[in-house]
């Protein structure tokens, strides 16, 4: 593992997800990053497993969800595998902000508009997204 990569595991349980938060703040501070893109990884990331956590999985075991960020020469790109359910977030239909029904979609809208670029790819029995926030 270097500087420019690092990586984490942890459990499908919201508790976890601090630690996630760390990594950020510490990735970012090595590579002396804006608060901005602090802010728009550590928001993204958050709702991308908080959504894992509560609504991938059929089951009350544990699962090991994957969190990657590496340093690119131009963005940051942040990685998460998770063996749940099949879900691509970006065909989720767009939030209405002007919806009386708007409780959910909130996470999706987030990560859309926080992040400059989003992936999602289905891998045997994975999910994998990746987010790629510019660094400017």
């Amino acid at each position: 593992m270097d500087a420019y990569r690092v990586e984490t595991r942890i459990l499908n349980q919201i508790s976890e997800v601090g630690s996630v938060a760390d990594l950020v703040s510490q990735f970012c501070a090595t590579h002396n990053l804006s608060n901005q893109l602090l802010v728009a990884l550590s928001v993204s990331l958050d709702e991308a497993l908080s959504n894992i956590i509560k609504y991938a999985y059929n089951d009350q075991h544990r699962h090991s969800i994957f969190v990657q960020l590496a340093y690119e020469p131009d963005a940051v790109a942040a990685t998460v595998e998770d063996d749940g359910r099949p879900f691509d977030p970006l065909s989720a239909p767009g939030l209405d902000l002007a919806s009386r029904d708007r409780d959910r979609g909130f996470g999706i809208h987030f990560i859309r508009n926080l992040m400059d670029d989003v992936k999602y790819f289905r891998e045997g029995e994975l999910n994998r997204l990746v987010m790629r926030k510019r660094i400017v």
